[in-house]
């Protein structure tokens, strides 16, 4: 598995040391955190304001951002999900439920879609540029 690293995307978005801070808290579990992200990775968003700097107050969106889009879910949300996170190494492998396997089967019986039939009628006509 290959180590966590910050998305360039949000790079120029985040505070460089909050980043320091969290690529080894992603991939090897609890390390030196400060209280800011300590309440934000517990998913108390307004004590983690009153306790951020104004550079992480300022990055406060950009940063909630990037963890609900790119960190694993067990790592954050609640104060007992960020004492117990032990980095990506330990984490459990992704299973794909049974639930969308079903999904997908379901949507392919019932055929196609939004319009799907139509254009592909339109198309073998000769209708559709």
């Amino acid at each position: 598995m290959n180590p966590f690293e910050i998305a360039a995307r949000w790079k120029d978005q985040i505070p460089a040391t909050t980043a320091h801070l969290l690529e080894p808290y992603v991939n090897h579990g609890s390390s030196v955190l400060s209280g800011f992200l300590l309440h934000l990775l517990s998913g108390d968003a307004s004590r983690a304001a009153c306790s951020a700097d104004a550079e992480n107050r300022d990055a406060l969106g950009a940063i909630l951002a990037m963890v609900a889009q790119d960190f694993p879910l067990e790592c954050y949300g609640r104060p007992e999900a960020v004492q117990q996170w032990q980095g990506l190494k330990h984490a459990p492998p992704f299973e794909v439920p049974d639930s969308w396997t079903a999904t997908v089967e379901e949507l392919r019986r019932e055929g196609p879609q939004y319009g799907e039939l139509e254009r592909d009628k339109q198309s073998a006509a000769g209708t559709v540029h």
